[in-house]
Order: C-alpha cells, then structure tokens, then sequence
C-alpha cells in the first residue's frame, strides 16, 4: 500500500530499480516492526517469569528462615555434643575449630585461609581429630555425626532392625545428642 501511495504520488515516473528499493525498504521496515514486536513479547514473558521466580525464592528463603527458627534449639543442642564429643576425644581447641570446619565441608585449604594458618597445618590438625577419634577420615567424621539423624525413623527403633549396614570405619554409634 505505502509503495503504491509512493508511485501515485510521485511526479515524474519511476524506474523499476526505484520502485524495488522503495519495496525493500519498506519490507525491511515491516520486517523489523515485526522483530521489534516479537523481542517485546518475548521480553514481557521473561519479565513474568522472572517475578513467578523471585516470588518462588521469597517463598522458600521465608520458608528456610521459619525450618532454621523451628530447630533453633536443636541446632544449638547439636552443636554442644558435638563440642563435648571433641572434648571427650581429647582434642585441643585448635583441632575441634578445624573439626567443625570440616563438619561444614570446607577444604583443607579453606579453613587454613579462614584460621590463618599454613595448609599442612591444618592437614595434620584433621589427621589428629581423625586418629583421636579413631576415624578413617573426613567422610567417617560426618558419618560419625550425622548417621543416626539420617537415618528413617523405623531403622533407629530397635523394632525397626538393622535394615542399613554402617560403615566400617569406627563409626559405631557412640554418639548420643543432648
């Protein structure tokens, strides 16, 4: 329509090499219009997507905060066995503030970052806790800690047999929160 507004309105005659011009320039237009709609679209969708998300993250960041005041108590309880289980042990405060370090998996290099320590330090101070407790290693200090929480309900009751073999690394159960 507007190419042929263009040849109507012009005074003198046009030759086909204008009159394609004139057609590609105008399909050019059109084209990116059509570009243009579809990207604000597209962008209109993403920005929806994006609050859903931000809802989505509110919810369970809301949800996390309510989990960790719920368990306030029992958290605070863990932490204290845990500290008087390295004490039974017989470790120093160096080696149960790389202990816990561990417990909240950070890498030997890490803690040595944090504690301001060399690397080999804190790898020996690990190789004590491990040998003090009569532990093969990191995973076995977890296991230590953590086994009995992870397990289901019916497996911790005596009722509930011995359905998941423990590992044979010294873990055996001694730990008992509270």
């Amino acid at each position: 329509m507007l190419l042929g507004l263009e040849v109507v309105k012009e005074e003198e005659e046009l030759t086909i090499a204008e009159v394609l011009t004139e057609a590609v320039s105008i399909a050019l237009l059109v084209g990116c219009s059509a570009c243009v709609a579809l990207l604000s679209s597209r962008l209109r969708e993403q920005e929806a997507d994006n609050l859903d998300l931000r809802d989505k993250v509110a919810r369970i960041r809301e949800s996390n905060a309510q989990w960790r005041a719920d368990l306030a108590d029992h958290f605070q309880e863990l932490g204290a066995a845990i500290q008087r289980q390295f004490a039974a042990w017989g470790c120093t405060q160096a080696e149960q503030e790389v202990g816990l370090l561990l417990l909240k998996g950070f890498s030997h290099k890490e803690i040595a970052r944090i504690r301001g320590a060399s690397e080999a330090t804190i790898r020996q101070q690990a190789v004590s806790v491990y040998h003090k407790a009569e532990l093969s290693g990191r995973a076995a200090l977890s296991a230590f800690f953590l086994e009995e929480l992870l397990l289901p309900p019916a497996a911790q009751s005596p009722a509930g047999g011995d359905e998941f073999a423990r590992p044979e690394n010294g873990v055996n159960g001694r730990f008992t929160p509270g």
